[in-house]
């Protein structure tokens, strides 16, 4: 059995994908989302609440926000559970990896879109092409810009605020800096979806630790105007967390931008560039599932962490401790696999390489 904490977009996906071949437990505390998901086992509440059904599972996977996720998935290993782990933490999951070795079990951390698909292309290119140079483009976009913010809460609303507020990791001359994601907004394009301002974003994560590089960073897009108007209520105080009187600013507007509107069809937008004289390129473009009824960020986090699951139930990660995305890019049936995974899920990227002739 496998267990699935939280039942929302990214939750509902995991478990519409792995529900086919495994028997499924999900947890949440809402019993509106337990209702729309496929699982065979539907548990209302706290998951620490059912101890035994989690140590009957082989496998966690954990989509739950990025400011609760380290604490659930430090007693989940505790408790001697493989977790497959989709959050934004803002924690170093590297912290982990004592009570994980520990405990004997595997935890993957960033197992989402970006980072997540990003680090194991970003792997895959280091690995097999010794590239020293990385660009990661990313966009979670609605189909359509809506007023007044020209965006949507494709994943969630306090994730979305964490990549205005915290500061972005790169690479430069070979040293780690952190830059304000909103100091530096520039203009990109990205093939025929025509322009759109860029911003660096803190996604990078433990590929900062893992990959030795001169050059490297992710930018994520936004349709024009977006950033400038997420620039203008940051400086404002509106993503603080200082209580303002009886009011958290950064906790109100998370419930203003939540009650914006979740009724929407969006895409994904993917360019991993790696060179080292050569040029190495890996895009996609993937798009709301009507069939499914599934939208494209959750396609892209959920399918991603149940591809990763099932890399590791295959027996092919002979492995302890924090086990990092980009891994799966290192480590050829692992990168095979993972990849024809996604590929049957309808998410396939185009690979194209640039060298000088000799």
């Amino acid at each position: 059995m496998i267990a699935v904490i939280g039942a929302g977009l990214v939750g509902s996906a995991v478990v519409q994908d792995l529900s086919r071949d495994y028997e499924i437990a999900v947890f949440d505390k809402s019993k509106k989302a337990l209702a729309g998901t496929d699982a065979k086992h539907k548990y209302h509440g706290d998951a620490l609440e059912h101890r035994q059904v989690l140590q009957k599972s082989e496998l966690v996977v954990t989509t739950l926000p990025g400011s609760v996720s380290y604490r659930f998935v430090r007693k989940l290993l505790q408790m001697g559970m493989n977790v497959v782990d989709t959050s934004f933490m803002e924690e170093d999951p590297f912290m982990l990896e004592d009570i994980a070795r520990r405990k004997r079990v595997l935890f993957v951390p960033d197992a989402g879109y970006a980072p997540g698909i990003t680090n194991v292309l970003a792997g895959r290119l280091y690995s097999r092409e010794k590239v020293d140079t990385l660009e990661i483009i990313v966009a979670g976009l609605p189909l359509n810009a809506k007023p007044p913010f020209r965006h949507a809460v494709t994943f969630n609303v306090e994730g979305l605020i964490d990549e205005y507020t915290r500061p972005a990791r790169i690479v430069r001359n070979g040293k780690e800096v952190a830059v304000d994601p909103l100091e530096d907004i520039t203009t990109l394009s990205f093939g025929d979806k025509g322009e759109f301002d860029a911003f660096y974003s803190d996604g990078l994560r433990t590929l900062l630790r893992t990959l030795k590089v001169k050059e490297m960073y992710e930018k994520t897009l936004r349709y024009p105007g977006h950033l400038q108007a997420m620039k203008l209520l940051r400086d404002f105080g509106f993503f603080s967390s200082t209580p303002l009187g009886e009011t958290v600013p950064k906790k109100l507007t998370e419930s203003l931008f939540s009650s914006f509107g979740s009724e929407f069809r969006d895409m994904c937008l993917t360019r991993v560039t790696g060179s080292n004289g050569s040029t190495f390129e890996y895009t996609n473009v993937d798009r709301y599932n009507a069939k499914t009824g599934t939208k494209s960020m959750a396609r892209m986090t959920g399918y991603a962490a149940a591809s990763m699951a099932r890399v590791l139930l295959s027996g092919l990660v002979d492995s302890r401790g924090v086990y990092p995305p980009e891994y799966f890019g290192f480590f050829d049936r692992q990168y095979s696999l993972f990849m024809s995974l996604l590929r049957k899920k309808g998410i396939a990227f185009d690979y194209t390489e640039h060298r000088p002739p000799v």
